[in-house]
């Protein structure tokens, strides 16, 4: 975790939640919005090569 983005959080006071590791069920939000978004974007773009 940076200190810099730690000391930002102490110093304006926002309460600071982590996910465990392997439990992504803890963001609902989150995991839906990459469910939507591999939904959309990967899923209907048309990939010729697997290689990048």
């Amino acid at each position: 975790m940076s200190h810099a983005i730690l000391k930002w959080v102490e110093e304006m006071g926002v309460e600071w939640h982590y996910v465990t590791p392997g439990k992504p069920q803890q963001d609902g939000f989150i995991e839906s919005f990459n469910g939507r978004l591999r939904y959309e974007y990967f899923n209907k773009t048309l990939f010729t090569s697997s290689a990048s």
